[in-house]
């Protein structure tokens, strides 16, 4: 174990693009001792969190058909050295704001990541901790890393861990990358069915275990990181909105300024959609009176799209394809997703219901899979208010990155 362990640094001293700092380059000693006898290390389950929290919220899903030949390959602890190299690079570039470094391991960088990542250096450290967990990608050559990892932050002390899903593929050159860019159909499907797998699934368990223990224990931690990705959002948003800007002016895409007024424009507007909730079961009238015939019950939680709000206290709705009246009093008009501002990204961390409302109790809308992403909206408490199939819904923060 000792030779394997003294060539894997000895590949990394030799094939790094960068200069590790010495808190990267003793902790990667320290990981891969820990790593290779990681994969034995089985049976943790997932507790429940101090705060009473069972773990309904983290919904396994039912496994899809994979080929015979990948289905029952079980993740590998730090296995191929280069793999390895790639990532701490990747991991080192990060905390250093490297951006050239970065470019030249990836084939494509979002324009929103490169400032997210540019942003996010000013706070990080360092990452003293990389185990990487592979599986078999879906072309040959191809490789899909289950990164565990701990963050430092500047001027703090605590580990903060994560983990974060790459693709690594190999180009014609033989040289390794990380493929940030869309994926086919089948490729996306075969990672998200991997993802779904026991030993996959219990690795993000193990870590949202960790992180949650951790956030107990010191919760002026959990108040940093929350400050902090409001910021960054804030920071991001602007500098997007201004890169953005500056990209169409030098592409000539701003028109000239004039002394013409312009005319209005004659499109018409795209009408906005109201919707409402029941907040009790409440009886749906043919008009606005109370002496209107029946047209059915509304039952409390259901769903209606608002016609039309009423001065007299009443609102026309759509109820089972009829138009019908109700009580403004017994429904609650609902945010519509479309006139929200979107202030940055969230990826789940493992299976994740997705509710309604912010309680596990509500209407469930459906799940993100581990290394979904998803548009966010607000930070609400304990959840985190997204965008999801054109709706609102919520998810736990725990659960997400």
């Amino acid at each position: 174990m000792k030779d394997k362990m003294r060539a894997v640094l000895d590949f990394i001293m030799r094939k790094s693009k960068i200069v590790f700092p010495v808190i990267v380059i003793a902790a990667v000693a320290v990981t891969v001792v820990i790593a290779l006898n990681a994969n034995d290390k089985k049976g943790e389950q997932m507790e429940s969190l101090a705060e009473g929290m069972s773990t309904e919220d983290v919904s396994p899903t039912s496994e899809p058909e994979v080929t015979l030949e990948y289905k029952d390959i079980p993740l590998v602890a730090n296995e191929d050295p280069a793999i390895y190299s790639l990532v701490a690079t990747y991991y080192n570039a990060q905390a250093l704001g490297d951006m050239d470094t970065l470019t030249s391991i990836c084939d494509t960088i979002a324009l929103e990541d490169m400032i997210r990542f540019q942003e996010t250096a000013k706070y990080l450290e360092s990452y003293p901790v990389l185990e990487i967990y592979t599986k078999p990608g879906f072309t040959q050559g191809s490789t899909i890393a289950y990164v565990y990892y701990k963050v430092v932050f500047a001027g703090r002390e605590e580990e903060c861990p994560g983990v974060k899903t790459l693709y690594i593929c190999t180009d014609e050159q033989g040289e390794l990358f990380i493929k940030n860019d869309v994926l086919g159909e089948e490729e996306d499907q075969y990672i998200k069915t991997l993802s779904t797998q026991a030993d996959v699934v219990e690795l993000f368990n193990r870590v949202n275990v960790e992180y949650n223990d951790l956030m107990v224990a010191q919760p002026k931690m959990l108040e940093y990181l929350s400050e902090l990705n409001n910021e960054l959002s804030k920071v991001i948003g602007v500098l997007l909105a201004e890169q953005i800007a500056g990209e169409e002016t030098q592409n000539g895409d701003v028109p000239p300024v004039t002394d013409t007024v312009p005319e209005p424009s004659t499109e018409p507007e795209v009408p906005v959609i109201v919707y409402a909730k029941a907040t009790t079961t409440v009886n749906v009238r043919s008009s606005d009176s109370i002496n209107a015939d029946k047209l059915g019950k509304a039952k409390e939680g259901m769903k209606l799209q608002v016609l039309e709000q009423l001065p007299n206290g009443w609102n026309k709705v759509l109820f089972e394809n009829k138009e019908g009246y109700i009580k403004a009093d017994y429904l609650q008009i609902l945010e519509n997703v479309d006139n929200l501002q979107i202030i940055g990204t969230v990826i789940a961390t493992t299976n994740i219901n997705v509710r309604a409302e912010a309680s596990k109790t509500s209407t469930k809308l459906g799940i993100l899979i581990a290394g979904d992403a998803a548009e966010l909206l607000a930070h609400e408490g304990e959840w985190c208010k997204i965008k999801y199939n054109g709706e609102i819904g919520y998810v736990k923060a725990e659960y997400v990155e």
